[in-house]
């Protein structure tokens, strides 16, 4: 079946951010708990999960009780991720012709990301790929009707009915559906939609062996072999 849809995650896979979130984690405590900054190591560990901002900076505080101001802290995590992340992140080698080739192709792009679409927004015209993807296929941390992956709901509350608004039939069969990404959660949300093709990318920042033992359908280095995975399949 050819494919219909292709869902990215955003860190990790079509951009470098490490470098950028860390950053800003850094910053966030800085300037809110200078005291009590976490190692680098459990930052990389939940990055490497692919967890939210939320729970990142819940399993980072010291004591996540009554005290933690949720809204506080990833308000000024993201004011400083405007300033000072952004200029940090780069796509990956790849990403641009993948994506010209997907227009070309007519085969819709869609990314699912725990970033505020906002940052998504930016980071892509940053990067002179503004009109790869379209606003309304672009699902993150706060889009109302949105859930966290590995849970299905952003796939099936707004994916699908942006998809059907398109003119495709509905329901889209899952098996036509390609999700790529570099965590546990990614590989999930793809068996979570309904068995559809797993892309893990490797090169990214999940935890390879909790990966591997989910057995994605596919395994790349590169974008660029997820273009060539995109074009052997059609």
């Amino acid at each position: 079946m050819p494919i219909k849809l292709v869902i990215f995650d955003f860190d990790g896979t079509l951009f470098n951010t490490h470098r950028s979130i860390s950053r800003c984690i850094k910053l966030t405590f800085d300037a809110l708990l200078p005291a009590q900054a976490p190692s680098e190591a459990e930052v990389h560990r939940l990055i490497s999960s692919g967890a939210g901002l939320q729970d990142t900076f819940k399993a980072l505080y010291p004591d996540a009780g009554s005290h933690f101001d949720e809204e506080s802290w990833t308000a000024t995590y993201r004011s400083l991720y405007s300033e000072h992340g952004q200029p940090l992140i780069t796509p990956f080698p790849g990403a641009s012709e993948l994506l010209a080739t997907l227009k070309t192709r007519d085969i819709p792009a869609a990314i699912v990301s725990n970033k505020g679409v906002a940052a998504v927004v930016t980071a892509l015209r940053n990067n002179g790929l503004g009109d790869s993807i379209r606003e309304e296929m672009i699902v993150g941390d706060k889009t109302p009707g949105a859930t966290r992956k590995p849970d299905p709901g952003s796939y099936v509350n707004l994916l699908v009915p942006a998809m059907r608004f398109r003119g495709y039939a509905d329901p889209i069969d899952a098996s036509s559906v390609l999700v790529v990404g570099d965590t546990e959660a990614d590989i999930r949300f793809a068996i979570n939609i309904g068995g559809a093709i797993s892309v893990w990318c490797r090169y990214g920042y999940g935890n390879k062996a909790e990966c591997e033992k989910l057995k994605p359908t596919f395994t790349v280095d590169s974008l660029q072999e997820v273009e060539e995975t995109v074009n052997s399949w059609q």
